[in-house]
C-alpha cells in the first residue's frame, strides 16, 4: 500500500551502508528547490537552465516524466536523516540508447547538497541500483546518458564502476556510458 503523498508511486525500499532509496514523496520537491536554484548545481544537473524559474511545480512536472517510466527514489543519508539527493531508475525513453530486443535502463542521478560531493555516496547508489536493476529488474544494459563531457566527477563515478563511453553526442559536448550485463556480472565476480 502507498503512502498518500508517495509522488513516485512505488513502494521499493533499498539500502546501502550509509544510505536509504525509498519513495519520492510530495514533500521532497520542496527540499530540492533550494539546491536547484544554485548555480553549479544546476549545470551539473541540468546544462542549461531552465526559461522559468525553478519552482517545486516546476520539478514536479520533470518528475511526472522520469516516473511514467521508471522508480523515482529519494536519496536519505541514515545518520542525519536527511534527504540528500534523488535518483530514477529509468527504462529507457531515448531512441539512440534502445537497443532491439534488450531491457535498457538509465540513472539520472544527482545529490544536492553540494558539502557531501566527494565523499562517494553517488557510488554507493548507483552500486545498488545496479544490482537492483540486474539482479531483480533482469536487464540487459544500462546506459547513463547525456553526461556532459566537461564533467570529471560524473564521467569519474562512471568508469570507476566499470561503464565504458557507448557514444559522444553533440559533437562530443555529451556523453552515453554503458554496462552489459556480462561486464557488471564479471565485475561482481572479481573478474577481469
Amino acid at each position: 500500500m502507498t503512502q498518500p503523498d508517495n509522488f513516485a508511486g512505488h513502494n521499493i525500499h533499498l539500502e546501502t551502508e550509509r544510505l536509504k532509496l525509498r519513495p519520492f514523496k510530495d514533500a521532497d520537491f520542496d527540499t530540492a528547490v533550494p539546491f536547484y536554484r544554485d548555480p553549479e548545481f544546476l549545470t551539473a544537473m541540468e546544462g542549461e537552465p531552465p526559461d522559468e524559474p525553478i519552482t517545486s511545480d516546476y520539478l514536479k512536472l520533470a518528475a511526472m516524466v522520469m516516473i511514467k517510466d521508471g522508480f523515482l527514489f529519494a536519496i536519505v543519508e541514515k545518520v542525519s536523516g536527511r534527504t540528500i539527493g534523488e535518483v530514477c531508475l529509468q527504462w529507457m525513453n531515448l531512441e539512440r540508447a534502445k537497443i532491439e530486443g534488450e531491457k535498457v535502463m538509465r540513472l539520472p542521478i544527482g545529490i544536492w547538497d553540494k558539502t557531501l560531493w566527494g565523499k562517494g555516496y553517488g557510488k554507493e547508489v548507483v552500486r545498488r541500483l545496479m544490482a537492483h536493476a540486474f539482479e531483480k529488474l533482469g536487464i540487459d544494459r544500462f546506459c547513463p546518458v547525456d553526461v556532459r563531457a566537461d564533467n570529471a566527477r560524473s564521467k569519474a563515478l562512471w568508469q570507476s564502476l566499470g561503464f565504458t563511453v557507448s557514444r559522444e553526442v553533440d559533437d562530443g559536448e555529451t556523453l552515453d556510458f554503458e554496462i552489459t550485463r556480462a561486464a557488471y556480472e564479471k565485475m561482481v565476480q572479481g573478474t577481469p
